[in-house]
């Protein structure tokens, strides 16, 4: 197999959308304007004619080149129609252009990854259901009674607008890194834009375009009398919610409202669409408790790691 290792700018970026919309892992974080926004300089390996992609998240430090896992981003790795066996991953392992990596494969690189594996990192999915009862009969009693409280809090729940959703996350997370405040805005708004592009593209018979019908994003808000409570950015792919970016203040915890979206969410776009509710973590047991008490399941992933002392890492992150 010829790998070939492509710069930013030598990317066909309409045959690398068109491979990451079919991939059979279903997940977002591949995209070229995902990726334009976590990873500016990102580069990839690419093998036959753009039948299996690798984006490399690559970061430059000293004039050192590096690749270390982007923000926003859960997992990565190759991206295919077609099966990934071992003997491709390893082929794609051995091309990787730079001496220091660290970042996360996809989930279903995972088995043919396992041996070269610095860690085994577990993200939590609530598989999908045509009706949602099933689902909700796996509830705790801790996830029922929170739910239950919520729908005493008169909540609504609606499309949220990107000045709210962007204020009120970062009124919550101040202190969080500066590049997560910096990108969030820009995410959001690429997504939006791009699925637009998207749909008057498809509108326009262009098939070089990449079809909206490949991912959907939503920016949903709730509400107590008129007060933006809490509020998720989340992304739809062909057979996946990915619940990406929550936030919730005060008053949305003290309401459970995150409770009443995600059972909303199951409700009323997962089970009528056959998605999978990808709950995007979480290695956190507090975040992973909150999940799993809406009968989550694990699905592991894997991070692979070369020439990764710990003091280097600090210091490429001041």
């Amino acid at each position: 197999m010829q790998i070939q290792h492509l710069r930013h700018n030598q990317i066909d970026r309409t045959r690398w959308d068109a491979t990451v919309s079919r991939a059979l892992c279903d997940l977002p974080y591949a995209y070229s304007w995902y990726l334009d926004v976590v990873c500016p300089e990102w580069e990839a390996l690419v093998a036959e004619d753009y039948t299996y992609v690798m984006p490399l998240p690559v970061k430059q430090k000293w004039g050192i080149r590096y690749l270390i896992h982007p923000i926003w981003v859960q997992q990565l790795g190759i991206y295919s129609a077609s099966n990934v066996t071992a003997e491709i991953f390893n082929a794609f392992h051995r091309r990787i252009p730079y001496l220091m990596y660290d970042f996360n494969v996809n989930y279903l690189n995972y088995a043919v990854a396992s041996d070269k594996a610095k860690s085994v990192k577990t993200n939590l999915i609530i598989p999908h259901s045509e009706n949602i009862d099933p689902i909700r009969k796996q509830y705790n009693s801790n996830t029922r009674r929170n739910i239950a409280k919520a729908s005493k809090c008169g909540l609504e729940i609606r499309e949220a607008f990107i000045d709210e959703f962007v204020t009120l996350w970062q009124a919550e997370n101040q202190s969080m890194r500066w590049d997560l405040h910096a990108t969030i805005r820009p995410l959001v708004e690429a997504a939006l834009s791009y699925s637009q592009f998207s749909i008057l593209s498809s509108k326009a018979q262009r098939p070089s375009v990449l079809n909206s019908q490949f991912f959907t994003p939503h920016l949903f808000g709730v509400y107590c009398e008129g007060r933006l409570v809490a509020s998720l950015f989340g992304m739809q792919t062909r057979g996946r919610f990915i619940y990406l970016i929550p936030v919730s203040n005060r008053e949305g915890k003290g309401c459970c409202a995150m409770f009443a979206l995600v059972d909303h969410i199951i409700e009323t776009i997962c089970c009528p669409q056959g998605l999978t509710f990808d709950c995007e973590g979480s290695m956190i047991e507090g975040v992973a408790r909150f999940y799993r008490g809406f009968g989550a399941v694990e699905q592991p992933y894997a991070s692979i790691a070369r020439c990764r002392p710990n003091w280097l890492v600090r210091l490429m992150h001041r």
